[in-house]
């Protein structure tokens, strides 16, 4: 009779335990789960604060990207005329030199 009675008291404390455990497990989990939602509404607020920042930025450096592009776009078109201006002179040269060749080998 009293094994029984101590079977039963251990039974009923260990439900009891159990059922604390799950209160306490509860109660973590609801702070851990309160910590990230606030992580995260921390960190949505600092990507919208970098994301205002690099607006910001963009628009300060559009004059200044159309400023390069145009002077690259003036560079090259530069290059290309002095590409064709050196190919043409080239052509000039090898000209003469061909008529200069004619003229010596018809003269001797």
């Amino acid at each position: 009779m009293h094994v029984e009675q101590l079977n039963i008291a251990v039974s009923e404390f260990a439900r009891r335990v159990a059922a604390c455990q799950k209160h306490v497990r509860g109660f973590v989990a609801r702070r851990r789960y309160a910590g990230m939602k606030e992580m995260a509404k921390k960190c949505e607020e600092d990507v919208k604060q970098l994301n205002d920042v690099v607006t910001r930025l963009t628009d300060c450096l559009k004059p200044l990207q159309k400023k390069f592009h145009d002077e690259d776009a003036k560079h090259h078109e530069e290059s290309l005329r002095a590409e064709e201006k050196r190919k043409a002179e080239e052509k000039k040269k090898s000209k003469e030199q061909k008529s200069d060749e004619q003229t010596v080998n018809g003269v001797v």
